[in-house]
């Protein structure tokens, strides 16, 4: 019997943690990594992937009081109108 290799985990889960805060990696697609693994119903094979972080946002407001007229709880990172501009803390939500 083996014992489980855990020898690596630390870092690796330092390096997760550092990823999902940065939003790079799988961390760009909003709920593809969960509990169960990879939801590949929401984002499938046949589509192509962008896998480039873009920090422009596709829906444009002037600051965190436009943007909370339409979307009231703020957007997350992957939104089309998020931007790293309107996220202070970076925590990948902007105008929470």
């Amino acid at each position: 019997m083996y014992l489980p290799n855990t020898r690596y985990l630390d870092e690796f889960e330092k390096a997760e943690q550092q990823a999902k805060k940065s939003g790079v990696g799988i961390w760009i697609l909003e709920d593809y990594a969960t509990d169960r693994g990879f939801d590949s119903y929401a984002y499938p094979v046949k589509e192509k992937i962008e896998t480039t972080v873009s920090d422009e946002p596709k829906e444009v407001f002037q600051n965190c009081t436009e943007l909370r007229k339409k979307y009231p709880n703020g957007v997350k990172k992957g939104h089309p109108a998020y931007s790293i501009k309107m996220d202070g803390d970076r925590d990948g939500f902007a105008c929470e």
